[in-house]
């Protein structure tokens, strides 16, 4: 959103948690790089939890980092005074960002400890609950508090009663496919890019394989992303001899990414819960068309028969159909067939920006 902004006259600075602290200029806006909390005593308590509850263990550090960047804040705003401010619940970097008559404290929600949980088996514990419970605290405290997608926004305001918007972000890619692709590759393809792993639907598309292979061997699959070698063994050791067919090409960066990304067939993300997937948008953007989950918000971008085909989650068979169904170009939206989903209208940078300043400027909560 800050590029975006800028690009449309709006000043933006941006504040990030970093081990590498200073003030660097990042295509014209000034981002200043927050020294991360070292204290080691809450690292050993992380350190010592982590068997626990993984990740989620960290939030004393996350917690102690969203304070050092609410100082900076301060500290920045004395200096130059902000009309706004936003910040994430992202490892809740907006907790200590305090609501007044100074600037609109807008509050943009990424994700739901709880639904993420249940979508990748994990148990409800309390720490999962806490964090929950700090998320919601801090949208009851902001002026503005949204949610990119209406799956998220909708479990945040019947789970909690909060008043949670959807604001759409804008599309920015940021840089531009290359030409020719960095690398050889297939003349035919299908791809699965990103976080791999469960929520993103990995198992999913591993174990569709397959069924898919089952009615035609001719069937080639890229994979794009950082994945764990055990995992992706325990995969390979099941495909057996169809193993060859993946191309797994571990992360790249964006440019190449997106050259990789133009010439799929389709883009295969079965995400078993997400919020608006970058790698959803960025593939309609480019004019590729997406077999995705009939839910977890990525039913909110694909229209279904025209920008590509929405599978229950869960359905294995189902997904193998989609996949064969883009690979035999039986399916209507595959090349000339194509359609732009009309929601990324709203995604453009000025009407996205638009929406923005529109919603910033509503009076806020509790407000008479």
């Amino acid at each position: 959103m800050a590029a975006a902004l800028t690009s449309h006259g709006v000043e933006a600075e941006v504040f990030v948690p970093s081990s590498d602290p200073g003030v660097v200029s990042w295509d014209g806006i000034r981002v200043e790089r927050v020294p991360r909390e070292r204290s080691i005593v809450a690292r050993s308590v992380a350190r010592v939890l982590r068997p626990l509850g993984g990740s989620r263990t960290e939030l004393i550090l996350h917690l102690l980092d969203a304070r050092r960047l609410a100082r900076a804040l301060a500290r920045r705003h004395s200096e130059r005074p902000f009309d706004i401010v936003q910040s994430s619940n992202h490892h809740l970097t907006g907790f200590f960002v305090r609501s007044g008559a100074e600037f609109r404290n807008v509050i943009r929600i990424s994700a739901s400890r709880r639904l993420y949980d249940q979508a990748t088996g994990l148990r409800h514990g309390g720490l999962s609950r806490l964090t929950e419970w700090l998320d919601v605290r801090t949208i009851r405290r902001s002026d503005v508090a949204y949610a990119p997608s209406k799956l998220l926004a909708d479990h945040f305001n019947a789970s909690y009663g909060t008043d949670l918007r959807v604001l759409r972000p804008p599309i920015v890619l940021g840089t531009y496919p290359t030409s020719p692709p960095p690398m050889t590759l297939p003349e035919r393809y299908l791809i699965h890019f990103g976080s791999l792993g469960a929520r993103k639907g990995t198992d999913a598309v591993a174990r569709a394989l397959p069924l898919a292979w089952a009615r035609d061997e001719s069937l080639e699959m890229l994979w794009a992303g950082p994945i764990k070698g055990p995992y992706l063994a325990e995969f390979r050791a099941a495909w057996g001899a169809a193993s060859n067919r993946v191309t797994v090409l571990g992360p790249l960066d964006k440019a190449s990414m997106y050259t990789v990304l133009r010439g799929a067939v389709a883009a295969v993300l079965p995400s078993t819960m997400d919020n608006l997937p970058n790698t959803v948008i960025e593939s309609l953007a480019l004019g590729v068309p997406v077999i995705g989950s009939d839910g977890a918000s990525i039913d909110e971008l694909v229209e279904h028969g025209r920008s590509g085909a929405l599978v229950p989650i869960g359905d294995d068979a189902a997904l193998a159909e989609a996949m064969l169904d883009a690979w035999q170009a039986r399916a209507p939206w595959i090349g000339a067939g194509f359609e732009v989903p009309s929601g990324l209208l709203e995604m453009r940078p000025d009407e996205a920006v638009r929406r923005f300043l529109s919603l910033v400027a509503q009076p806020s909560r509790g407000a008479a």
